[in-house]
């Protein structure tokens, strides 16, 4: 006869004061291992990765593992799905640099994308924007500034990836060909519209460029025509706002390409052409899966190494490398980086004018059927003079973003640490932008300044939540028992809320919750 509590009576102790945390005391090593080894499953498989459950997370079987010599045109299009590094997987490196290029290859990846402009003196180098404004702080028109200038500034993601990110070069054109050509397919947009002639003169100089370059431009742009009789294989991609009207340039291109968030039946009308469609541009797992589902073969992917499984599921947060993990991104990551979290020491700082969520994809999915999850957070500049706070959602199916207050596309909780004290746990049905009341609980009111520490223990016979290690609430509530969480700040405007010392671990088992530490 077992002799501890059951799962019952665990989600019934917040009366006795249980003690159920993943830090230990001061004097206990902490039981949970920041990162999880990649092999933990024991399979013994290079490349795979693992939850905090040693559930493995394979990494995608279309890519390999490493540069596997060689990659044309011919040998892209014949894989089942394939990929290409969006402005060499911006998400993880500062974009278009030189940087970003080799780190996106060195994961296997077969092509990359590449932006050009030409400077005053006519030098093409590589840089999405018409100006150097948004990446090195200095508003010069690319059209209008020499190489010489160019090549003083350096570019700054800093805001998007996180302090500890390196300031990068802008490369010229001609760098990355050398580089790269021989070995990479190169999708090579023209970004001003001007410089076709001086492009296809370079190239001339590179004997295989055809088996590399794919000409990449709206598809209504009239170069592709003549990148055809060049010999080029052309990629004409359509943006939200040209989707009803995209029939009439699919024979134009060889390959298209389609918004990753554009209504399903817009894709369905691209892939049956029967021409490779690639989706543009794929942050999240949830994107990738929609599309491939969907029959769309191409991703044009800016953030790699989190959508290609490469790497291990973490048991906690990296907030204090001051660069952001792989797999972590704001709701909204279109959003020109304004909607992007900013690092301060060990925490995560969210200012955003509107309520918003900070997906932690580097720690999902949670593959434990019962597991627990701790966070702390506090507003270091006042507490909010409104009803709402700040919290996690949980339990969700996949890493598609979810704002608070908005309709949501999947169903999962909302933990929501008020600041007059109360915690209060809601259910967020799919379809829906209200939640429903699933328990509350009181508490001591927020201070400016004050770290809480709050927990969540999800198992078969329902979900506990609680702040300081001892259980506050419990509803045997089991809609939803997705992996994946976010951070959230649950009201419009100020004052910022910080997070630290996210943590996932397996959930007390029966008779260790308020065991006490050894002597």
């Amino acid at each position: 006869m077992r002799t501890g509590p059951d799962r019952r009576t665990f989600l019934g102790l917040a009366a006795a004061g249980a003690a159920w945390s993943l830090t230990g005391c001061q004097a206990c090593p902490d039981p949970v291992d920041r990162t999880v080894p990649g092999d933990l499953a024991g399979t013994g498989k290079p490349g795979t990765t693992a939850t905090s459950a040693g559930v493995p997370l394979q990494p995608v079987a279309d890519v390999p593992l490493a540069p596997a010599g060689p990659a044309t045109i011919t040998d892209l299009l014949t894989t089942p799905s394939f990929y290409i590094a969006h402005r060499g997987s911006g998400d993880n490196w500062t974009e278009h640099t030189l940087r970003a290029y080799r780190e996106s290859a060195a994961l296997g990846i077969k092509a990359i994308e590449v932006s050009v402009s030409a400077t005053s003196d006519g030098v093409l180098i590589c840089h999405h924007d018409p100006d150097l404004a948004r990446m090195t702080g200095r508003d010069f028109l690319i059209s209008a500034t020499s190489l010489a200038t160019v090549a003083t500034l350096r570019n700054d993601a800093r805001a998007w990836l996180g302090p500890a990110t390196g300031r990068e070069p802008v490369p010229e054109l001609q760098e990355v060909l050398d580089l790269l050509l021989a070995d990479t397919v190169i999708f090579l947009e023209d970004k001003q519209g001007t410089n076709q002639e001086e492009i296809l003169a370079l190239l001339a100089g590179y004997p295989d460029a055809r088996d590399h370059i794919v000409w990449k431009q709206p598809a209504q742009s009239k170069a592709h025509a003549e990148a055809r009789r060049n010999g080029y294989t052309t990629w004409g991609y359509f943006g939200s706002g040209t989707l009803d009207g995209a029939a009439a340039y699919f024979d134009a291109v060889d390959l298209l390409g389609v918004p990753a968030l554009a209504p399903t039946e817009n894709i369905r009308q691209f892939v049956a052409t029967g021409k490779p469609v690639i989706g543009w541009e794929v942050h999240r797992r949830s994107e990738r899966d929609r599309l491939l589902g969907l029959g769309v073969r191409g991703m044009m992917c800016a953030n790699a190494p989190y959508v290609l499984q490469r790497e291990p599921v973490a048991a906690a947060d990296a907030f204090t490398t001051g660069q952001r993990a792989p797999g972590d991104l704001p709701w909204d990551a279109d959003s020109h980086w304004q909607e992007q979290p900013t690092f301060t020491g060990s925490a995560l700082r969210m200012a955003s004018a509107t309520t918003a969520a900070y997906t932690l994809g580097s720690m999902g999915p949670i593959q434990a059927a019962e597991w627990l999850l701790e966070f702390e957070l506090r507003w270091p500049a006042g507490v909010p003079g409104q009803a709402y706070g700040a919290g996690i959602m949980f339990a969700l199916a996949d890493d598609s973003p979810w704002r608070p207050g908005q309709v949501s596309g999947q169903g999962g909780y909302l933990l929501d640490a008020r600041p007059d004290g109360r915690l209060i746990l809601y259910r967020v049905d799919r379809g829906s932008a209200a939640g429903t009341v699933l328990g509350e609980a009181g508490g001591a009111p927020a201070r400016a300044g004050q770290w809480q520490q709050f927990q969540v223990a999800v198992t078969a016979a329902g979900i506990s939540a609680g702040r300081g290690g001892t259980q506050g609430l419990t509803s045997t509530d089991a809609a939803f028992r997705g992996g994946y969480f976010a951070l959230a700040k649950n009201y419009d405007g100020g004052p910022p809320v910080e997070f630290r010392n996210v943590r996932t671990g397996p959930a007390p088992q029966p008779g260790t919750a308020g065991q006490a530490c050894p002597a």
